[in-house]
C-alpha cells in the first residue's frame, strides 16, 4: 500500500472500501506485571459488515503473525453478540515486551503464543464485546423499493366477492399443534421425513437391526442393583443430587441438531436449550456404569479378540501423526505389560463387568 499515516487508508487500499467504511476503532491495555503487560489498538468491523469468512490481520511488535486462540476468541464474541456479522474483519496491533512472545510454536515462526495469553485475550474480548454492544444500536439497513404488482381486471374474479378482505387468510387461527416446532412423543421435526423409501432388502436388514437393538437394550437394563455397599452409596448420592427440572428436560426433550463441536440444540416444550454433549455423555456413562455394576451381560464374540492387538490399536489411535513409521517397540512392551496385568485381574473383571479373559489373553 502507499505510505500513509492513517491505517484506515492502508486497509482501504488493500481490502476495499466496503471493509474500511464499516470499521470501528478499538483500544485495550494493561500494565500490571502480576497479570499482563500489553497495549493493543486496531479496528474491528461493525454490525453492518457481513462476510463469508473471518479476516484477521494481527501485528505483534510490528510483525505480521497469527494467534489462533485470539482469533477464535474474537470470533466467539461476534457469534454471541452479532450473529449476522459473525465473520468479522479484525485488524490489531499488539505491543508487549519481546520476552513475553514465544515464536517457536510453528516451524515458520508465523504462529505465536503469548505469556499470560488467557488474561490478555480475556481483556481484549471484553473490550470487543462492549464495543459491539454499543455499535448494535446504530445498525443501518438498506431499503429496496417494491414495484406495485399489476392489478387484476375489475369485476372478472369471483374470488374477490367471496373474500372481500385482502388480509382474510391471515386472520385464520393457527392450529395449536403447529405452535411448537416438535413434540417429543411425535418427532415430526426430525430428519426421518426426508429419508428415501427403502427397498424390501433394506427392510429385512432393518428388522434384523431391530432384533439386535432389542437384545442390547435387554442387556442394558438389569432389574437388580449391585449388592456392594460402595456402589449403593454412590448411587444414592446421585439420586439425592438429582434435579427434577433437568431430569424432565432430558427425559422428554427432542434433539434438533449440533450447534458446534460441543453443544447440541434440544427442544423441550416451547424452550430451546444448548446442551454440553461432552459433559452430559460423561455423566450419563458414569451413572449407567454404576447402575449396571456387576450385572453386565456378556456379548459373545465369534472369534475372541486378542488383548495385545486391541491395546496396540488404542495406542496407535493416540498418535498425532498416524503416518509416522517410528519404532513400535515401546508400544509393544506396553501392550504386553497391560495384557499381563489384565490377565491377573481376570476374576475381578469377570465378576464386575462380565468381561471374560482366558489364559492366552483373549
Amino acid at each position: 500500500s502507499v505510505a500513509t499515516s492513517l491505517r484506515v487508508d492502508a486497509i482501504r487500499s488493500v481490502y476495499g472500501v466496503s471493509v474500511a467504511r464499516n470499521l470501528m476503532k478499538i483500544e485495550a491495555s494493561d500494565n500490571d506485571p502480576t497479570s499482563s503487560v500489553f497495549k493493543m489498538d486496531g479496528f474491528i468491523s461493525n454490525s453492518n459488515y457481513v462476510a463469508k469468512k473471518i479476516t484477521m490481520v494481527l501485528f505483534i511488535n510490528d510483525r505480521l503473525v497469527e494467534c489462533t486462540a485470539l482469533k477464535r476468541a474474537v470470533e466467539i464474541v461476534y457469534a454471541a453478540t452479532l450473529p449476522k456479522a459473525s465473520k468479522p474483519f479484525i485488524y490489531m496491533s499488539i505491543v508487549l515486551p519481546f520476552e513475553h512472545v514465544d515464536v517457536n510454536v510453528h516451524p515458520t515462526k508465523r504462529e505465536v503464543s503469548l505469556l499470560n495469553q488467557e488474561v490478555i485475550i480475556e481483556k481484549i474480548q471484553s473490550v470487543v464485546e462492549s464495543k459491539l454492544r454499543d455499535s448494535n444500536e446504530a445498525r443501518t439497513f438498506q431499503e429496496q423499493t417494491v414495484r406495485p404488482s399489476p392489478s387484476p381486471p375489475v369485476g372478472t374474479s369471483k374470488d374477490s366477492q367471496l373474500n372481500p378482505s385482502p388480509f382474510g387468510s391471515r386472520s385464520q387461527k393457527v392450529p395449536e399443534h403447529k405452535l411448537v416446532r416438535t413434540d417429543s412423543l411425535d418427532p415430526a421435526g426430525r430428519l426421518h421425513a426426508y429419508l428415501r423409501v427403502k427397498s424390501p432388502s433394506h427392510l429385512e436388514k432393518d428388522s434384523d437391526m431391530t432384533a439386535v437393538r432389542s437384545s442390547v437394550r435387554q442387556r442394558r437394563n438389569p432389574k437388580e442393583t449391585a449388592d456392594l455397599t460402595s456402589i449403593q452409596e454412590l448411587t444414592s448420592e446421585i439420586d439425592s443430587n438429582c434435579h427434577s427440572g433437568l431430569l424432565d428436560i432430558v427425559r422428554h426433550c427432542t434433539y434438533v441438531g449440533m450447534a458446534d463441536d460441543v453443544f447440541a440444540l434440544l427442544q423441550h416444550k416451547t424452550h430451546l436449550y444448548l446442551a454440553d454433549v461432552v459433559n452430559l455423555s460423561k455423566e450419563l456413562m458414569y451413572q449407567q456404569a454404576l447402575r449396571r455394576f456387576s450385572h453386565f451381560n456378556a456379548i459373545q464374540l465369534s472369534d475372541p479378540a486378542p488383548l495385545p492387538e486391541l491395546i496396540m490399536l488404542a495406542l496407535k489411535e493416540e498418535d498425532i501423526d498416524p503416518e509416522c513409521n517410528e519404532n513400535d517397540d515401546p508400544k509393544t512392551k506396553i501392550a504386553e505389560m497391560t495384557t499381563e496385568l489384565l490377565k491377573k485381574k481376570a476374576e475381578l473383571l469377570d465378576e464386575y463387568f462380565c468381561i471374560h479373559i482366558d489364559t492366552h489373553g483373549n
